[in-house]
Parts: C-alpha cells; structure tokens; sequence
C-alpha cells in the first residue's frame, strides 16, 4: 500500500493506493476536523485511512509527501533576502516557525505514527500535480501536463512531457515569484474576499463586469506574456506576497484602482461599489484566460501535443476551460476532480507505487470520482437516536425513498443527499448534495440564498444527463470529462430557452454537471424525468463558509441550522420534525 500527504501550505489531504494502482481511499483533513481549508499535518485523516483500511504500519510500503520541503523554504527565503528590508518581516516569520511549515513533516510522522517516518519519500510538488492528472487521463503516455498554481516547491508554472508514467520531462517553467495563480489570489484579496476560497466568487463576479472599463483595462495590464523569452511577466511592486506575511498586495495596488473593498460589508448586485468590483473581476479573469492561452500554445509548440493534463490551483477556474478548449490544437483536456494542493496526495501515493516493484506496465488506474470507503464511522446509533429525536423516516427503502424525494423535488422542494462514498474534489457532484428542480425560480432561490445563504452573483450548477445537456448547451468534446466533475462552464445555446434558467448565469454561461450512469443524480433523475424534470439544480450540502458535509452527522447538522428540511440518506429520507 502507498500513502500520498499533502498539507501544510493549503488543503491538507492524505490518499491511498493498493499494490495494483488502484485509488481505494482519499480524505481531506477538513472533512474530518470540520475547519474549511484545513492545511494542519493530516493527523485525522491519516488516523482514519488506517482504521477504515485496517492497515498496520508493517502493510505500508511507502509514505510520499508531496512536494520537497526544504526547497519550498529556501526559494522563499531567498526572495525576502533579495528585497530587503521590506523582506524583513516575512524572513523572520520563516525561520520562527521553521519547525511548524511542511519540513517538519518527517517529525510529525515520528510523533503521531511512529514507523511511519522511516518510510518517508519526497515527490516534486508539480510531479504530484501531474501524476494526480494523469491517473484521471484514459491515456497515460505521449500527453502534455501543463500545471498553474500559486507557488510549489520553486516555481508557479511548468511544462512538462509526458513519455510514460516513469518518465514525465519538464520542459518550461515558470519561477517564483512571478505567479499567475498568487496575482489572481492578490485580486481576490483585495475584493475583500478569503484567499484560498474566494476565488469562486471573483470568478463568479467577473460575470457582472466590463472589459472595457477602465478598471478591467487596468488589471488586466498587472501581467503579461514575453513572447521573445516565452515568460511570464509582472509588475512585481503591485504585490507583496512574496515579502509579506499578512498582506498579498502593496499600496501601489490602492493607489491603481482605489481602496480594497471592506471584507465585512455585503457585495450585493445594484450597490454602489458592485460594479467596479465587477469590473476589477472582469480585469482579471480576463488576463487569466489570456495567461493561460500563451501558456498552452507554448506547451504545443515544446511538444507538439494535442492532449493535455492540466492541474494545479488555476486550473479550478472553471470559466477559462472553454476559452482554451477552442485553442486550434487542442483536442483533449484533463482536469482531475481534485486538482489543487489536496489532490496532489493522489499523485504523490502514484509516485510511491511507479517507484515501487508493484508498477508493472504502466498500470495506473483511472480512480472513481467517489473513491472514499462507505462512510459508518461507526456512528450508526448515534445517527439513530439523532434521527428518532429530531426527524422522520419517511421512506426506509432505496427504491422507495428515491421515488418520493423525486416526489418532493417535482413539488418544489429542496433536498440534501447524504449517500453512499464522499466525493474527490471540493464539487459535490451528487452524493453530499442540496437539489432543487434546475428550472424553478423559486427553488432555486431558496436552496442558494435561504439554506446555503450564498452571495447572490454566485450561480448554482444545472446537473442532467448528457442528451439533456446537448439540447441546451454548447459542450465540447474536447473538455467532455470536465463536466462530469464540474470542471468547465459552457455557454447556453443562442436564443435557447436554457438563457431563462435560473441556473444560468447572467453571462448566459453555466457550470454543468453530466451525471455518470449509475449515479446518485443518474437514479434521481430517471425518477423526476417522468416528472417531466430533467435539470437539476445542484449546491454542495454544507452552510456558506463551512466545509461540504462528509458523513451522515454532519448533515443532520446542516439541516439542524439552517431551513433544509429534507435529506436522502443510506438511511431513508428524514424529515425534520417541526419543520413549516
């Protein structure tokens, strides 16, 4: 068995693959501690994949952390020393909590698992980018990995050429701390937004504004792309992420486009200040969809490919997947459900096995999209007494709590959906869902701004089968696996009665979700289409600000604060007592 870990810097994750190079367990840290993007040393999950494996140490044969610590430390230090003494602060943050960032790994195993440590290997973090795409990719050789993201190891950027599992040749990189992924993080910063978890929004924004104004202008001039070095390039005195440990952006940034948003006053659409945030948004989606195009035509021209793994924090910009899916010479992306720092565990757990004697072929699998053991936790009786004390169990039966939450959801409901194995990535694509009829005005509505208490500008995900999808969209084949883990937006088709959807954002885009045959909306659905349903609207089941729910406890606690009535469980489906 190979153990893969991310954590320290952003989302911390730990993932688990057999002796045959299948993904058989993965879990973030924050659904097992319950604080949103929890980069702590993994000790929950790590405890957990054990238990539920029933692992012992001696059935371990690598441990892979994710990227080499010391290097990331060092490419840090060095830039705060070169920029001194605006540095100054950020290098005496470093070394104070040297024993606290992610070299203290092999010590934390030491402590908390003690055997563990001696089985310790470090894998490159773009390398664990990669190979967590490539797992998700039907082919596994002659491919380019393209990976954008905020800063790993010692770049932010790179290229790479994939020969075969084994052999993954980078070609182009980008150094720190000219950053695409920082400077879009810096934007979001300054909209007031949290960094590492409103980008969402930023993109969401971006809807609402003007590329012609002179804001978007103005933001979209923070970068560029040297076309005679093939680099990325910034104005580095508008940042300072790179020399701070508290702010991502210098006052130069203020002095270009004004004050930074105040993080505690609501943005709501019509307000004041909306639309110049709307518009600084619209600068920087724009440069990043910009960005991202130089860097794939300079992937193509290194090497000559026409399929495509792209990964790392950036490629969660869900509305830059189209754009380069047009690109003339690309006839495939791949985009791991999990493609940020939490899902660079999978890659790593791959590195262990093809280091390993087990890899034999190039054997990877392609993992699931819900690859989490069925979750009991043991919790079945206190689930039991939670449920007999505060809930009806209005169907007990698969078959028959299907059919009535399809009953529900044709009358206007909301429902929550706590079944079966937890999902990847951060999208809930079925399993810990709120759903809604996807045409509903009302509904909807109240699934996004009543139970999850969202912002406004922030669109909930149309999920339906693919020859529902084909008769309101414009999908490419190019990005098809990218819908199915709510990878890309699409546009609607012109004059299509999709534009009045309420799930369609005011761009006429929208975030699909093709459901998988035999999945839980896949069961639904054939449920509600006799309904004459066949959208759905689909949120993650958890309360704005919160982690998406992992077990059947954490559901009953959103529906226990908030107006959720309804949850689809392996249980049956629950109705809140007390419920209007």
């Amino acid at each position: 068995m190979f153990i893969g870990v991310a954590g320290y810097n952003h989302e911390s994750a730990v993932a688990l693959v057999d002796k045959n190079g299948v993904l058989i367990d993965y879990y973030r840290e924050e659904s097992l501690s319950r604080i949103k993007g929890d980069k702590s040393f993994p000790r929950r999950s790590i405890k957990k994949l054990l238990e539920s494996n029933n692992l012992k140490k001696q059935d371990i044969e690598r441990v892979v952390f994710y990227e080499r610590p010391l290097s990331a430390f060092l490419h840090t230090i060095k830039e705060a020393s070169l920029n001194m003494p605006r540095g100054l602060a950020l290098l005496a943050h470093q070394f104070r909590n040297f024993n606290r960032s992610s070299v203290s790994c092999y010590l934390d195993f030491a402590k908390l698992f003690k055997g563990l440590e001696t089985k310790l290997i470090y894998s490159d973090h773009h390398l664990s980018h990669s190979l967590t795409a490539l797992a998700y990719s039907n082919t596994k050789k002659d491919i380019c990995s393209v990976v954008v993201d905020g800063f790993g190891d010692r770049s932010t950027a790179s290229i790479s050429q994939v020969v075969n599992p084994t052999e993954i040749n980078e070609l182009w990189q980008c150094p720190y701390p000219v950053s695409l992924g920082l400077f879009y993080s810096s934007i979001t910063d300054y909209l007031g937004f949290a960094i590492n978890e409103g980008e969402y929004k930023v993109m969401g924004l971006s809807a609402f504004g003007n590329s012609n104004s002179k804001s978007a202008k103005l933001v979209s001039n923070l970068m560029d792309w040297d076309n005679s070095s093939n680099k990325l390039i910034a104005e580095m005195s508008y940042f300072d992420y790179h020399l701070s440990t508290s702010n991502s952006y210098s006052s130069k940034l203020e002095d270009l486009l004004g004050p930074a948003r105040n993080p505690f006053i609501p943005l709501v659409p019509g307000d004041r200040d909306f639309q110049k945030c709307a518009d600084i948004a619209k600068g920087a989606q724009n440069l990043t969809v910009y960005l991202l195009g130089k860097i794939f035509s300079h992937a193509h021209k290194l090497t000559n490919s026409r399929r495509f793994l792209f990964s790392g924090g950036v490629s969660m910009n869900s509305a830059s997947i189209d754009s380069l899916a047009q690109l003339p010479f690309v006839d495939e992306i791949i985009i791991p459900p999990s493609p940020g720092d939490a899902g660079c565990a999978i890659g790593a757990a791959f590195y262990g096995f093809i280091k390993s004697n087990s890899f034999k072929n190039s054997n990877i699998s392609k993992p699931s999209l819900f690859p989490s053991m069925i979750e009991t936790r043991n919790d079945e009786l206190l689930a039991e007494k939670i449920i007999s004390d505060q809930f009806n169990v209005l169907e007990r039966n698969e078959e028959d709590a299907f059919l009535k939450a399809a009953e529900l959801i044709s009358s206007g409901e909301v429902i929550g959906t706590i079944l079966s194995r937890s999902e990847t990535g951060p999208r809930a694509l079925g399993n810990r869902s709120l759903i809604c009829d996807g045409k509903n005005k009302d509904a909807v509505k109240n699934l996004n701004s009543f139970i999850k208490n969202r912002s406004p500008f922030r669109p909930t995900a149309p999920a339906m089968r693919y020859d529902t999808a084909k008769k309101y969209y414009q999908l490419r084949p190019e990005i098809y696996d990218c819908y199915k883990s709510m990878s890309a937006t699409c546009k609607c088709i012109k004059n299509n009665i999709s534009l009045e959807f309420p799930t369609t954002h005011v761009d006429g885009t929208v975030r699909i979700q093709i459901v998988e045959n035999d999945s839980s909306l896949d069961k639904l659905l054939s449920k509600l289409e006799p309904m004459e349903i066949e959208v759905l609207a689909n949120s993650s089941l958890n309360v704005s600000g919160d982690p998406t729910c992992f077990d059947l406890i954490d559901g009953l606690m959103v529906c226990a604060r908030t107006p959720l009535s309804y949850l689809l469980t392996d249980f049956g489906l629950l109705f809140k007592k007390n419920s209007c």
